[in-house]
């Protein structure tokens, strides 16, 4: 059970009630629980909307990145929403599975095991080394750099929301 009860869409304030309408998935958990932060929801959806939908990114790299954030933090709503939406864009099964054993697996190409190397370093060091920062150089351009690095911070404040407050899965 969750540590915060679910807010339910009518307690909400109306800006908040009128952003969640107009979204895909307003009826998730993890929204219930943002909004107790009124007036940081709105941002909280821009920002995780951008990196979803409005980024150079890679869509597969990302998901990749979340899953092995996800992995890290060891955070199962996270987990299973975004294999979800990996297994949706494409990513093979191998990869997903994959990612909860680490960058060094075989299912990854070298491009991918160095993103995940680097997400590694993110979240366990907060700062990628110099090797893996210039390895990683060679396969992202600047703008994709920083849209790694804003994903690896964004889905770790996630995880951390998630299971400090212990936010449940909806179909569970």
């Amino acid at each position: 059970m969750a540590r915060l009860p679910y807010l339910k869409l009518e307690q909400m304030p109306e800006r908040t009630q009128e952003l969640l309408k107009k979204m895909v998935s307003p009826e998730l958990n993890l929204y219930k629980i943002v909004a107790h932060a009124e007036d940081s929801i709105r941002h909280f959806i821009r920002m995780g909307s951008s990196l979803l939908t409005q980024n150079k990114l890679d869509d597969n790299l990302r998901e990749l990145v979340i899953l092995r954030v996800a992995t890290l933090s060891n955070s199962h709503y996270e987990w299973i929403q975004h294999k979800r939406i990996a297994a949706g864009i494409g990513v093979p099964e191998e990869k997903i599975e994959g990612v909860r054993l680490g960058p060094e697996n075989e299912a990854f190409n070298e491009r991918e095991r160095l993103v995940l190397q680097f997400t590694d370093e993110v979240v366990t060091r907060i700062k990628a080394s110099q090797a893996t920062f210039d390895a990683v150089s060679k396969y992202l351009d600047h703008r994709e750099i920083v849209e790694l690095i804003l994903a690896i911070g964004y889905w770790s404040m996630v995880a951390r929301l998630l299971e400090s407050t212990e936010v449940e899965l909806e179909d569970e």
